[in-house]
């Protein structure tokens, strides 16, 4: 079975009883980390969206009709719908299409070529193709023509917009030829915004009369074949294979301009109103299609993340003042370039949409602290997320309350809280909520904050006077609160406030994503950690699947309780064009079945490489180059029941413990050298070189 390929062979449906569902697109995609096209249709025509990761309305304020917008939509026509089959070539970048006798070859190329090749019977109508360009949303629209280029053009500007938007759409055809009956025509679409050159339409024109068909093709197909060249992950599960590869695709499709990280829904936007406008939403949507960007050996697709967290820094700094801190915090959600999604006149906590959350910047540092423990690039670190992560840790230091020699959270709810959205809300319905004390989700993100910045500024130099308060707020920030459900001591989503919620996965986040417990935690927490995680089965949760499965195998539980888990989504949620519909976002749960493979493979998080750590061992599997935590690539295969090979690359010459049973020795790869080590029980440390492979097996 060929794992990076998925076929297509019904037209899209996205209605149910001739109702539209939730807008997440079911038809074919392609992507090139900034330039985003969804295969459609309607009644006549074969429609394809065609969206970009910096095109927005920029209107400031709550529930606008700002947010992400279309690009327009590529329209063929004379094609015979009714016989419809695509194939999606994923280490190649390539659609193959066939519509009765018409075929396709699509493709998005790395400079923000669409190019596309259409082959009919000479005898045969042959397709109608045009461009256009939605109106809605007050956008301005032109076109017109230009030494066989079809420029559509569409424009954000006036009084409400707070920053001008333009793109320009190009259609070239290329080239023609006839052979054995068959005529084939290639065509270009280029798209430029005022975001890529002030005079955006003139080099989306001059782009599509310099386009190289052969030559945008085989530069899409390199791309393609680099990054699935990175790391490799091999199941007898074949299914679950092939999805684990789709989802780092479709991932990869949308994380590429470095300025404009996507949002709620990425690039795959198929008309002006899809929910939220497709921000950035803080307290986990923004963060989880990035779980396993890290973990699977893919750290350049972070490097968008920071872009809009740290043109907030702006504002975080105005938001921490209305705490009476010092610092940065940060609404539930907001834009590109610090676009307002958040302010709303009503809202009792000074008119901003944090609905009774302070944890949304301790959110944020996720990612960045994933991308510090797994690659200690201290340049980049300084130069990108240093500052931000030091001054959330700012923010924290003066809102945290030391009581008892304990440091306790107030006020900071675990959940949204629609009391603070408006004035028909009542304090007294929401009273628990507003006066919680230590949330357990917090918590865990707040103390993940810490550990991060103080071992970011021991390995940078700097702040050294802060090491002591720093120690005193890891060694004694307040115990994970815990009560008694069904007869098992379990988590408690807060010490005073809400004690449970039999949806979504917040009393489960300070063990997946914040990483605060492990294998390596004591017995009697994951004890508890099990209890909880199986009070109800939240792996078809749409607002938590993607961290509790991965949660599951921090702690260890029944491997075929997770595989089963990951079926259960693919059967209940992926559409045909593997993207999942859930409730919580577009992309958020592309990240669920990567970052639980990688967790049951090999974990790193507390300081040991465990090798296959939560897998069933008569499930024969090999990965390659997953990214552990230290800057190391290790490659495993199991067979038998057996660790056949196992080979550790060292990136930073790092100290490595690995934990394995079937370790016999460390061989230095570079000169076979046999290296000293220490050893307990299945567990073994030694020193290594940077840049060096070690073999263990």
């Amino acid at each position: 079975m060929n794992t990076y390929l998925n076929e297509i062979t019904s037209k899209p449906v996205n209605t149910v009883d001739g109702k539209i569902v939730y807008k997440i697109p079911a038809g074919a995609m392609c992507g090139n980390g900034d330039l985003g096209v969804v295969f459609d249709n309607d009644e006549n025509d074969l429609i394809i969206h065609i969206s970009k990761c910096d095109f927005w309305k920029f209107v400031s304020g709550a529930r606008k009709d700002g947010g992400i917008k279309t690009v327009g939509n590529l329209r063929i026509g004379n094609v015979d719908l009714s016989e419809y089959n695509i194939k999606q070539y994923f280490d190649k970048g390539l659609l193959e299409c066939k519509f009765g006798n018409t075929e396709i070859e699509f493709f998005v190329a790395p400079e923000n070529f669409i190019c596309f090749e259409i082959k009919v019977n000479e005898s045969d109508v042959f397709p109608k193709v045009d461009v256009e360009a939605p109106d809605t949303c007050g956008s301005q629209n032109s076109s017109f023509e230009e030494n066989g280029v079809k420029c559509c053009t569409r424009k954000f500007c006036g009084e409400e917009v707070v920053r001008e938007t333009g793109v320009a759409v190009c259609l070239k055809m290329l080239e023609t030829s006839v052979k054995d009956g068959v005529k084939t025509t290639r065509y270009c679409i280029s798209v430029v915004t005022n975001f890529d050159s002030d005079e955006y339409t003139n080099k989306a024109v001059d782009m599509a009369l310099d386009c190289d068909y052969n030559e945008a093709k085989a530069k899409t197909q390199e791309k393609w074949e680099k990054f699935f060249s990175a790391s490799k992950v091999t199941l007898e599960d074949k299914e679950i294979e092939s999805f684990y590869n789709s989802s780092l695709y479709h991932l990869a499709g949308c994380m590429g301009n470095k300025e404009f990280p996507p949002g709620l829904f990425g690039n795959f936007v198929t008309d002006d109103f899809f929910p939220w406008a497709g921000d950035y939403h803080m307290n986990y949507n923004y963060e989880a299609p990035y779980y396993c960007v890290c973990s699977s050996n893919h750290p350049e697709l972070f490097y968008g993340y920071m872009a809009p967290i740290n043109d907030m820094k702006g504002e975080a700094k105005r938001f921490a003042k209305m705490f009476g801190c010092k610092g940065y915090a940060f609404p539930v959600s907001f834009g590109p370039k610090a676009l307002d999604v958040y302010s709303q006149a009503h809202c009792k906590e000074h008119g901003i949409l944090f609905l009774g959350q302070k944890s949304h910047a301790a959110y944020a540092c996720v990612i960045p602290l994933m991308h510090w423990f797994s690659t200690y690039d201290k340049e980049y670190a300084l130069e990108n997320y240093y500052d931000f992560v030091l001054n959330v840790s700012a923010f924290w230091e003066d809102y945290l309350v030391k009581e008892k020699g304990r440091y306790v959270i107030k006020g900071d709810a675990a959940h949204e809280i629609p009391y603070y959205r408006g004035k028909e809300f009542k304090y007294i319905t929401h009273f628990g909520q507003v006066n919680t004390v230590n949330a357990i989700n917090s918590l865990g993100l707040v103390k993940m904050m810490f550990n991060g910045v103080y071992d970011m500024a021991k390995e940078l130099g700097l702040n050294p006077e802060k090491y002591d308060l720093w120690e005193d707020i890891i060694e004694n920030l307040s115990d994970f609160p815990t009560f008694i459900k069904k007869g098992k001591k379990c988590f408690r989503y807060s010490k005073f406030g809400i004690r449970w919620r039999n949806d979504n996965t917040v009393g489960l986040q300070h063990i997946y994503p914040a990483s605060q417990i492990g294998l390596s935690s004591d017995e009697k927490l994951l004890k508890i950690a099990r209890n909880t995680y199986f009070i109800n089965d939240r792996r078809l949760d749409d607002n938590g699947s993607n961290s509790y499965l991965p949660a599951g195998a921090r702690i260890g539980v029944d491997p075929d309780f997770l595989i089963e888990g990951i079926h259960q989504n693919i059967k209940e949620f992926a559409l045909p064009n593997r993207l999942f519909r859930h409730h919580g976002g577009g992309i958020e749960h592309l990240t669920t079945i990567p970052a639980t493979i990688n967790e049951m493979l090999m974990q790193s998080h507390q300081g040991v490489i465990r090798i296959f750590p939560c897998w069933n061992k008569k499930s024969d599997a090999l990965f390659k180059n997953l990214r552990a935590d230290g800057a190391f690539l290790v490659s495993a295969e199991l067979k038998e029941e057996r660790v056949i090979s196992l080979k550790i690359k060292s990136l930073k010459g790092r100290n490595c413990t690995v934990q394995c049973p079937d370790i016999k020795s460390v061989l230095r790869k570079s000169d076979n050298a046999q290296i000293p080590c220490n050893r307990t029980g299945d567990t073994v440390s030694f020193e290594t070189r940077a840049e060096e492979e070690y073999i263990l097996i």
